[in-house]
């Protein structure tokens, strides 16, 4: 590059859009943006049937947009095995009971001790997320992921060689710190992984073909106890999360990447990037320009590495910015406080999946393959309709239109399932598969919709978000574990869950409320969502 080139890029920079993209070892180049702000609003959609892909990926090969569909489709495997063995071990104890309450009566342990053993993991998953999620948002999913295996191994093993109550609960709260990353920390693998107009599709897949494997096993759980007992049960789930574990040394790429937010915009702009490796670096830049879907992308291998397995299996591959991961704490209360956000961390809460370990579990298998149309690829579908009537421009409530079915299905199992539990001389027993089946229907529409809307609104604040929507879930499951039957016990079945549907309808027919207000609640709460000048353009 000549003296006159460089002096003119020097010139361009204060023209540039906020942003950079960081090349090995390089630091990105701040600047500010021409509007700070982002209310969530992008252009998606062009003249006919033309689809931009958003966020715009970067030329860079180790731009994890630019991975191969079979590798971002391993990837979601990878995450997807791991959530399913962990959700396994924390849910499945409900089968082995009756090998342990023997033991444990003997002891001296009373039904609350042992209903403990099944309750405080599901707490220590909430919490796992809490200090995980910060980390992973300071120094790179990857690390955060592999070291969650680990746990997640020794765990299992030391639930394996348990020798008493009090050494089987520890080991299960640890195992529940691990277990508690397929909450937040692999949807934002995935998140990252996607374009917006697929994120509803291949979110659902992840979520169904983790939910499959998690019934199967779980239905499964008394067969193995009774053939290999508890300590080869344990045993299993240690095996597969170290599978895991070896497979995701080679195959999990690091996901965290730096783009500017004209990238999340779906604008044209100017970026620019720093070639690493000398000491007086030289300025590089390239136009972000939108691409479709059936443009043809082309990489850059002059200012940028190509993506190796040697790359991908670097445990550090962004420099650590602890102060990003407190920053992340003091974000996740701030947006806990949206009011968008509020309303699908309640919704998500309140329709938390049925833990009940019975054969009525396999109706999630089916729930699971109807959610994929319904609520993957029919939430994909909705976006790209709507945004194409908007003039292109997509808007995050489009999501919501999909939680209608899911909602409906909620109020009429929670009451049915009352009425079932009531009543059992008046109703078949199918009333109970059927309403378990369907409330789970609820859940995953709850989940999904709320999740990925949650990242349409604030793309910039996804961890964040993450740990509001998921992460906090494990901490209300305790909760409810304590009042449910107590509550029960005042009003009855019957009762009980009439108040529960009817409060699911009042928070589902709440996002009507934020359909129609959802662009002033996010251009007032974006100001509270973008990056000032100690924050970078990620997923963070």
């Amino acid at each position: 590059m000549t003296a006159v080139a460089m002096e003119e890029d020097k010139k361009n920079m204060s023209q540039h859009i906020e942003g950079s993209i960081r090349d090995e070892g390089s630091e990105p180049v701040k600047s500010e943006s021409s509007d700070g702000r982002f209310d969530g609003d992008v252009n998606l959609s062009g003249p006919g049937d033309t689809i931009y892909l958003i966020p715009t990926p970067s030329p860079d090969p180790r731009d994890p947009l630019n991975l191969p569909l079979m590798r971002k489709l391993v990837v979601m495997g990878i995450v997807a095995l791991f959530s399913s063995v962990g959700l396994s071990m924390v849910s499945g104890l409900g089968g082995l009971l009756n090998l342990f309450i023997p033991i444990y009566v003997a002891e001296g342990k009373g039904y609350a001790d042992i209903t403990h053993l099944m309750t405080y993991p599901t707490l220590f998953m909430g919490i796992g997320n809490i200090i995980a999620m910060p980390i992973a948002l300071a120094v790179g999913r990857r690390p955060v992921f592999l070291v969650s295996c680990i746990v997640l191994v020794l765990s299992c093993a030391l639930c394996a060689t348990q020798q008493s109550y009090e050494w089987h609960l520890a080991a299960r709260m640890v195992l529940g710190l691990a277990a508690g990353q397929s909450e937040a920390l692999c949807p934002l693998i995935i998140q990252e992984s996607f374009f917006l107009h697929e994120r509803g599709k291949y979110q659902m897949i992840f979520t169904a073909a983790g939910n499959i494997l998690t019934t199967i096993f779980t239905l499964l759980t008394s067969y193995i106890g009774a053939a290999i007992g508890a300590k080869g049960w344990y045993s299993i789930g240690a095996g597969v999360a170290g599978l895991v574990l070896i497979i995701s040394v080679f195959l999990l790429p690091e996901t965290k990447y730096e783009r500017p937010l004209s990238a999340y915009q779906g604008r044209d702009a100017t970026v620019s990037t720093f070639a690493a490796g000398a000491e007086d670096p030289q300025q590089a830049s390239y136009p972000i320009q939108r691409i479709a879907t059936t443009d043809v992308r082309e990489l850059d291998l002059v200012n940028y590495k190509p993506r190796t397995l040697a790359s991908d299996m670097r445990l550090f591959v962004n420099k650590p910015d602890w102060d990003e991961g407190i920053r992340t704490l003091h974000r996740m209360f701030t947006i806990m406080l949206f009011p968008d956000i509020l309303w699908a961390f309640l919704l998500n809460g309140l329709t938390l999946g049925d833990k009940n370990i019975s054969f009525a579990m396999a109706g999630q298998i089916v729930v699971s393959f109807c959610a994929l149309p319904l609520l993957g690829w029919g939430s994909d579908w909705a976006v790209k309709y709507l945004a194409r009537r908007n003039g292109g421009v997509h808007q995050p409530q489009y999501r919501l239109v999909t939680l209608v079915l899911p909602t409906i299905a909620g109020v009429i199992s929670a009451i049915l399932y009352g009425q079932a539990a009531a009543h059992p001389e008046r109703l078949h027993w199918f009333s109970v598969v059927f309403a378990v089946s369907a409330y789970y229907f609820a859940f995953i529409g709850a989940n999904q919709v709320g999740i990925v809307y949650s990242l349409d609104s604030y793309p910039t604040r996804a961890g964040p978000a993450l740990v509001v929507i998921c992460a906090t879930r494990g901490i209300l499951s305790f909760g409810t574990s304590y009042g449910i039957t107590p509550f029960i016990e005042l009003r009855g079945y019957d009762g009980a869950f009439l108040i529960y549907g009817i409060l699911t309808g009042v928070l589902g027919a709440m996002g009507i409320v934020v359909y129609f207000f959802s662009a002033r609640i996010r251009a007032f709460c974006s100001r509270y969502a973008v990056r000032t000048s100690d924050t970078k353009p990620s997923y963070s």
